[in-house]
């Protein structure tokens, strides 16, 4: 059961409607799982390493300045990561473009841009020393596989960011992987949930979507002929874009505190 407090926080979430004949009746053969902020709290991984990097490339700022650097490149507000994940911008490129843009937005010397290549490898080092695993993530994992429901993972990231957060969480090859570099674009796009179903061996009617942003998640799961289940966790802030408290009426959609109630799902329950 989940605790009053998430109990609570799930209860002011908005509901999906049930008209109809209740999707949620079909076995859930495979789980297909968004990474970022689902997985691995890759917010905070984020922001702890870019002040980190920023701190390494820029050391004559303060303190404060390089974490303003970090939730500026995090925020994203030139949407970087999204023409990435349309394919309009190579990996590399959308993150020096972030950097440099969040130098712009926070009025500093255009002349630091330099220093982008000293950020990016402090980056890369800090980025693998901070990532961290939710603690419901075995849970889920122990009962997909009592329950012989397949995985596969699926993010908006490149492959190289990918295996790195995976590595440094213990999840390295536990399930096949989709990545925007797979077919050269990102979630929403339905081709991609389609390719991470053909991986599991299901068929979209026969898998669940597991993610936190409505945009990317829900609505590419939704397109595919998948069933969503968005997690909205109370305990942790809201990442970019994700959209969470937007009202939905989808039958297909179960919105989540936590990855347990996934669990609860597998096994029929709620």
């Amino acid at each position: 059961m989940l605790d009053p407090q998430a109990a609570a926080h799930a209860a002011r979430l908005p509901v999906s409607s049930s008209s109809g004949q209740d999707p949620w009746v079909q076995p859930i053969r495979a789980l297909v799982l968004d990474i970022d902020d689902t997985l691995v709290d890759t917010q905070a991984a984020m922001r702890e390493a870019g002040a980190r990097a920023a701190s390494a490339a820029l050391p004559w700022l303060d303190s404060a300045a390089h974490q303003a650097i970090s939730d500026t490149y995090y925020d994203d507000h030139g949407g970087h990561f999204d023409a990435y994940t349309r394919g309009e911008l190579t990996f590399p490129d959308q993150r020096r473009l972030r950097f440099e843009g969040s130098l712009r937005h926070l009025g500093l010397p255009a002349a630091h841009a330099q220093s982008f290549g000293a950020y990016e490898v402090a980056y890369l080092e800090a980025f693998a020393q901070v990532q961290t695993l939710f603690d419901d993530v075995s849970v889920l994992f122990t009962a997909a596989r009592e329950r012989a429901v397949a995985l596969c993972l699926l993010t908006n990231s490149g492959a190289e960011q990918t295996a790195l957060k995976l590595k440094a969480v213990g999840l390295e090859g536990i399930a096949p992987v989709v990545t925007t570099d797979t077919l050269g674009v990102g979630k929403p796009d339905p081709r991609l949930f389609a390719r991470a179903c053909a991986l599991a061996g299901v068929e979209p009617q026969a898998a669940v979507c597991v993610g936190d942003t409505l945009d990317t998640d829900v609505r590419g799961a939704l397109g595919a002929g998948m069933r969503v289940a968005w997690l909205c966790r109370p305990d942790r802030p809201e990442p970019r874009n994700a959209g969470w408290g937007t009202p939905v009426d989808d039958s297909r959609i179960r919105i989540v505190p936590d990855l347990r109630e996934v669990a609860y799902l597998l096994a029929g329950v709620g």
